[in-house]
């Protein structure tokens, strides 16, 4: 009998039969349930960087990223999970060719509005991050805000961030523990304070996400989430052959307004840089 069944692996337990589910199928399943879960996110955070584009965000951001890029215009960027193309937009606004990319259309679609309406140009395409359709050596910068939390495989999109970007080139990758607090059991305790605090405040959680139940399960799964960052980084990076790496462990008050430091005072932004 063909049972068109291949290689796959099945076991019986009790008469039941059971497929054998592969590491590789449980990573894909999990970059599915990821790329699903943003799709759904796009919205908030198209309004979100438009708050930032209004306000003193826009001019905080291009402050910070100056003071670690070539001083010379028109520097070729990669914005690595651009979302809604706040990057895009703030660096096109300085002269730069920036191309950015994220693995949801949702997300490129807001980037594509958003950029025409701020009246910038850039190349905004849906791709995946750890597996990038671009020549070695391409980038002249690469840079990512709030991005490498969510992924399933850092340390192999690190490795694709490191074949692109050009000799010299430059890596800025700002992130935060966002949910570190699941696995931290005196953090966990301040943040479940600090959140009762915030919904009487404001009647919303810290996250302001569409869906921040199933934000929370699919964190508990996310390879960084319980990392001790920005340590784990630096480590990474230097293991795949930057030159030079650094660390600036709390920029929170560099770029967030007052709201922003309130609500998210327990996981402070920092910045990750690196040299090739």
């Amino acid at each position: 009998m063909n049972n068109n069944w291949g290689t796959q692996s099945f076991f019986i337990i009790a008469g039941y039969t059971y497929r054998k589910v592969s590491r590789k199928e449980n990573e894909m399943e999990l970059n599915e349930k990821i790329k699903d879960y943003w799709e759904g996110e796009a919205d908030v955070y198209s309004r979100g960087i438009q708050e930032e584009l209004n306000g003193p965000a826009r001019q905080a951001w291009k402050e910070l990223i100056g003071e670690y890029l070539p001083a010379e215009r028109n520097l070729k960027i990669l914005d690595v999970g651009t979302g809604p193309g706040f990057f895009p937009i703030i660096l096109g606004e300085e002269g730069h060719q920036v191309i950015g990319i994220d693995i949801t259309e949702n997300m490129i679609a807001c980037a594509k509005e958003n950029v025409k309406q701020w009246g910038q140009q850039a190349q905004l395409l849906t791709m995946d991050c750890q597996n990038l359709k671009f020549e070695d050596e391409s980038f002249d910068a690469i840079l990512c805000r709030n991005i490498t939390w969510t992924l399933d495989d850092p340390k192999r999109a690190y490795r694709e961030w490191f074949r692109v970007l050009k000799p010299g080139g430059s890596l800025l990758v700002f992130d935060a523990c966002w949910y570190l607090h699941l696995f931290d059991e005196s953090l966990g305790q301040k943040y479940k304070e600090r959140e009762e605090q915030i919904r009487r405040k404001y009647g919303r959680g810290i996250h302001a996400h569409a869906d921040e139940e199933k934000g929370r399960v699919l964190s508990k799964r996310l390879y960084l989430s319980d990392k001790l960052r920005p340590q784990w980084d630096l480590d990474c990076l230097l293991k795949l052959g930057f030159s030079k790496v650094f660390a600036q462990r709390d920029i929170t008050d560099r770029v967030w307004d007052e709201l922003g430091r309130e609500l998210n005072g327990l996981t402070p932004e920092f910045l990750v840089g690196a040299q090739k």
